[in-house]
């Protein structure tokens, strides 16, 4: 039976190796120049070149043969190619394959042999009949291993060819014979071989007799492979072997052993800022949590390989993970320029934009997306934000309802009850209460029943505006002492209730409860000072102008930054008798 099909490597101008090139030892190589057009007998092709051209039609239509699953006569013209060729290791192993199925094993046999006859030289021929052998058990079970035979012969004549000693050693493993697979990669470990490449190779195939994922004895494997690649290092020092010494650096972090990795890699990059090493490094810096080492390593990266969209985003990312927005914003926007970007490209630049408190940058981004991306919303909601810090409040109120447009006709998937607290916060600040009221009322009711902290929120904020504007004081009691039941003991909350009753004239429950949500206060910070400047305005309503200057006084004394509240402390105190 075949094995699976390989294709053979090929080329128009190098369809047969041996014929071309590698593999012709003994032999001349053939001459394919061809005479000047002005000479007669460039009209005709050489010698040699009608034998390359014979080659070509076989091996030509041995794979179309091949390919429409006609193996007997793909076999013919592999034969017959075979014959132009007969050095072809890859041809020659091929072919025994198919030979094999159709003609016998003595037959593939004798292909394989007379391939290792034509070409003594190279390894190939002796590791593609060994692997036959291996693979094709003989008719006779007394037969002489011959497998084994071929190997010992092949490392017998090529004792500097690291492939040999591999694919010996994996034949041996494939067989049950770990021990004589050890056996030869510890007599090649005995060898002095100058050359690192020949370490790397041996060092791949160790890691498949000592695996490294077997925790039991990953100790010991982990000792046997890195004696492989240290001696691949001892024989590549500075810069000119940088890709050998990466491809260690690679082995030690893909079998975890992370420091011995960073130190490889400090040293690449020391000795001549090598960018692949430089990579390597950002990540394992990263994983020991050595942030800063790591953000400095990407720096670099992304100053060496400018155009490097993948490193400009994780570059953007590093900084905004240290909120360092404005650093963030200019590596997302090269990233987006030279690889270009998608809806959630331009919103993640927009968000990055709204939080380095570049507004107009954010409302020239919209104004660009929303052409880019007509169907996402969020672009209005993120111009709309910005023009809010601004305060330009008819134009947020703009944006806002452009994005609102859109959610009713069934285009803005992400607006939901937190758009329309940010809705209505705009319209309150715009001064139209009203309008507020009603998209307050909307957020409230599209509030999913297991986000209570949210509704909460809105209703204490929507119960506490009517409040401050004298206006549907029943109303706004109500929604505060929902909000009160949904998040029990939050202080902002409590302080609403007190002033609640404060508006209804119930001074005695107003300051219990004014009381009750200083209390709740763990450190009084500049914020609260108006919670104590509510207390306050009690006690003057209930004429004690004492305790009232002492609110006051205690407000003050944290320095708020509201001028609201800082106007009401200062007309408090001086209807306490306190100088201005």
């Amino acid at each position: 039976m075949s094995r699976s099909r390989r294709r053979l490597r090929v080329c128009l101008l190098g369809l047969l190796t041996p014929l071309f090139g590698e593999g012709s030892t003994g032999r001349e190589q053939a001459d394919l120049s061809f005479p000047a057009l002005t000479s007669p007998p460039a009209l005709h092709l050489q010698r040699e070149g009608e034998r390359v051209a014979e080659a070509l039609a076989h091996y030509t239509s041995a794979l179309q043969f091949e390919n429409s699953g006609k193996l007997r006569e793909a076999l013919d013209h592999y034969l017959a190619a075979l014959a132009v060729d007969p050095a072809n290791p890859d041809l020659a192993m091929h072919t025994a394959e198919l030979a094999y199925s159709f003609k016998g094993r003595k037959e593939a046999l004798a292909i394989l042999q007379k391939a290792v006859q034509d070409s003594p030289d190279i390894p190939a021929p002796y590791l593609n009949l060994a692997r036959f052998c291996a693979t094709y058990a003989p008719d006779d079970p007394f037969e002489n291993d011959r497998a084994r035979q071929t190997l010992e012969t092949a490392l017998q004549k090529f004792p500097q060819k690291a492939e040999v000693y591999g694919f010996a050693a994996i034949t041996y493993l494939t067989q049950g014979l770990r021990k004589d697979a050890i056996a030869i990669l510890d007599k090649a470990l005995r060898l002095e071989m100058p050359d690192p490449a020949f370490w790397l190779t041996l060092g791949r195939t160790a890691q498949q007799i000592w695996p490294l994922a077997q925790s039991e004895m990953r100790e010991e494997h982990v000792a046997r492979v890195n004696a492989f690649y240290a001696k691949a290092l001892r024989h590549a020092p500075g810069v000119k072997h940088e890709s050998v010494q990466l491809e260690v650096a690679q082995y030690y972090l893909l079998s975890n052993q992370l420091p011995e990795a960073r130190d490889l890699c400090e040293k690449m990059v020391a000795q001549n800022g090598h960018l692949p090493a430089r990579k390597l490094l950002h990540r394992l810096y990263d994983a020991f949590g050595e942030k800063d080492k790591a953000l400095a390593q990407l720096i670099e990266i992304v100053k060496a390989d400018p155009k490097d969209v993948e490193q400009r985003r994780q570059l953007a990312s590093a900084y905004e993970s240290r909120d360092d927005f404005a650093k963030a914003v200019p590596h997302l926007e090269a990233a987006i320029q030279i690889g270009g970007g998608e809806g959630e490209d331009y919103l993640y630049l927009g968000e990055l934009l709204l939080r380095a408190q570049l507004f107009d940058k954010v409302i020239q981004l919209s104004q660009r997306s929303v052409k880019l991306f007509p169907d996402q919303a969020m672009f209005y909601v993120q111009a709309a934000l910005a023009q809010r810090s601004l305060q330009r409040w008819d134009k947020a109120i703009e944006a806002f309802e452009s994005a609102d447009k859109m959610a009713e006709s069934g285009q803005g998937e992400l607006i939901n009850h937190r758009f329309y607290f940010q809705y209505g916060i705009t319209l309150e600040r715009g001064g139209r209460p009203d309008d507020a009221g009603r998209i307050f009322e909307k957020s409230i009711t599209l509030t999913p029943k297991d986000e209570a902290e949210s509704a909460a929120n809105t209703m204490n904020y929507l119960g506490y505006m009517w409040l401050e504007l004298d206006r549907h004081l029943d109303k706004a009691g109500e929604l505060i002492r929902k909000a009160n039941e949904l998040e029990p003991d939050n202080a902002a909350y409590v302080d609403s209730l007190g002033w609640w009753y404060f508006k209804k004239g119930d001074y005695p429950n107003a300051v219990k409860e004014l009381q009750r949500a200083i209390s709740l206060l763990a450190e009084l910070q500049p914020d609260d000072a108006e919670i104590i400047e509510h207390l306050g305005q009690v006690y003057l309503k209930m004429d004690d102008l004492e305790k009232a200057r002492e609110q006051f006084e205690k407000a003050r004394a944290l320095q708020p930054t509201d001028p609201r509240v800082q106007k009401r402390l200062l007309e408090g105190l001086k209807k306490t008798g306190v100088a201005p």
